[in-house]
């Protein structure tokens, strides 16, 4: 609380113990980590009215951090572009000479969507207000999407408008247009009066008939999302490192600082909050945040609260990685890493759900039993293991293979063919035939090879269970034959 305005004090006081019970409320409802994550940086940007949000989580095997959700401040490159007079709500305002409100921009007629299509941004709600001097209308401010996602209020309108009217009172459109940072400045008091998303300051043109942008900036969310950072570089990795939170006021002066981010984005830090995320004595990210959209520092009050919603925050992606841990298990076979019939049942479904073609392999080993036989069961499960990871490697991106009990082995492939299906299980067979020996052992495979049997949907079947059916078919013909072969249902070879 602040001694020169005890009330407001009070009020950012229960606005941020409320924000932080709605915190814990949302992340105690899921356990899937991009809605963690979001709702984690929605937070943040709501409390903080910060330039720059990241969450960066800690990849111990690499012993990096690695940026996974992320908001920047950039400048549009809207600054020149030409408003139609009959399009957009901005041209709606200076005709009428009134603010506006939008809740869904999508359902508004007005709404002149070539602008997003331009920035890449998506606006929601927009609240546009007039700008006026001597009594002449000159121009429009307007923001879009408030920072918590709710509906510009009444307040909002008003808050806007007075800024409307000071700033049309202060400085004539000429002189405006050839200070940048002006309206810069501008549009920052715009978004610090109403946490918004984006800003932008709209002048009529000198002949009168069209607006023009001479200023707008939005957060883009993702710029840096995947970029991995060395846990021994920049202020981020320190704070990973010693588990400490900081307070900055003067970024560029710290020999900490690291310049290789802002190179990437153009985004210049200034100052900045960055604070661990641990739960249980174990790191799980580093949170930072970037630059006050007013200008001002980070106040010490503002650090406990983001390391406030990091402890949170932490639990969240502890209890989501546990969750991530046991799904994993409940649907992968345990000698193989392949998938278990029960997971691959279901994918085959939804596969065909999706449409053709989808092919289907089936393998059974040959000569399993000899291997047995003669070295025992332990010998036989690491044989299996073995195949199943080299099956593993082998399948491409979005094939699903399992295990199917036994020595059996099957593989499901989205958008393939009866002919590229039997390619692909033939370089299997003969990956498996060509494997002689057991990985750090003393054990000869060298008779060890596969039988196959390969059905296309909806060539061969129509549903799941027939398909199924015709690989099994197919490979059992093999099996009785010739073995160490490949056979589709749809033509013997």
């Amino acid at each position: 609380m602040t001694a020169g305005d005890p009330e407001r004090g009070l009020e950012q006081e229960l606005r941020e113990l409320r924000t932080i019970n709605q915190l814990i409320g949302t992340l105690t409802s899921t356990l899937e980590l991009p809605e963690i994550l979001r709702i984690v940086l929605g937070r943040l940007k709501s409390l903080t009215q910060a330039e720059g949000l990241s969450l960066m989580l800690y990849d111990a095997e690499r012993d990096e951090l690695v940026f996974a959700a992320t908001e920047t401040l950039r400048e549009n490159a809207l600054v020149g572009l030409r408003v139609p007079p009959s399009r957009s709500l901005a041209s709606w305002v200076t005709r009428s000479g009134e603010s506006v409100i939008v809740d869904d921009v999508e359902r508004d007629p007005r709404f002149y969507a070539e602008i997003d299509r331009a920035t890449g941004f998506r606006t929601r709600r927009l609240l546009c207000v007039p700008l006026r001097r001597a009594g002449k209308l000159i121009g429009v401010i307007e923001v879009a999407n408030r920072f918590d996602d709710v509906p510009f209020s009444e307040a909002d309108r008003q808050r806007l408008e007075d800024l409307g009217v000071e700033a049309g009172e202060a400085c004539d459109p000429d002189s405006l247009c050839r200070d940048p940072q002006a309206m810069r400045a501008l549009l920052a008091r715009a978004v610090t009066l109403v946490p918004s998303e984006a800003a932008s300051l709209l002048l009529v043109d000198p002949a009168g008939r069209e607006l023009v942008f001479r200023a707008s900036r939005a957060m883009h969310p993702g710029v840096i999302d995947g970029l991995r950072l060395p846990s021994d570089r920049g202020i981020a990795g320190w704070v990973a490192r010693h588990r400490e939170a900081v307070r900055l006021d003067d970024v560029a002066r710290d020999p900490r600082h690291f310049t290789g981010v802002e190179q990437q984005t153009g985004f210049m830090p200034r100052t900045m909050i960055c604070v661990p995320m641990v739960s249980k004595e174990v790191l799980r990210g580093v949170i930072q945040i970037i630059n006050k959209v007013d200008g001002s520092c980070f106040t010490e009050a503002e650090l406990r609260l983001a390391q406030t919603l990091a402890d949170h925050a932490a639990i969240a992606i502890e209890n989501a990685s546990l969750y991530r841990q046991a799904y994993l298990a409940s649907i992968t076979d345990d000698l193989t890493g392949l998938g278990n019939t029960r997971h691959f049942n279901g994918s085959l479904v939804r596969l065909i759900a999706r449409g053709g073609p989808v092919s289907l392999i089936i393998l059974d080993l040959d000569n399993f039993k000899a291997v047995v036989d003669s070295y025992g069961h332990l010998v036989g499960s690491r044989t299996i293991a073995q195949i199943g990871r080299m099956i593993g490697r082998l399948i491409r991106p979005g094939d699903v293979a399992a295990r199917f009990g036994g020595d059996e082995f099957v593989i499901a492939m989205p958008d393939t063919d009866a002919v590229s299906a039997v390619r692909l299980a033939d370089g299997i067979r003969q990956a498996i035939e060509a494997c002689h020996w057991l990985e750090g052992e003393d054990v000869d495979l060298s008779g060890v090879t596969a039988s196959f049997g390969v059905a296309t949907f909806p060539d061969n079947a129509q549903d799941a269970e027939s398909l199924f059916r015709a690989a099994d078919t197919a490979m059992y013909s093999v099996k009785r034959s010739t073995k160490n072969r490949v056979r589709s249902a749809a033509k013997e070879d």
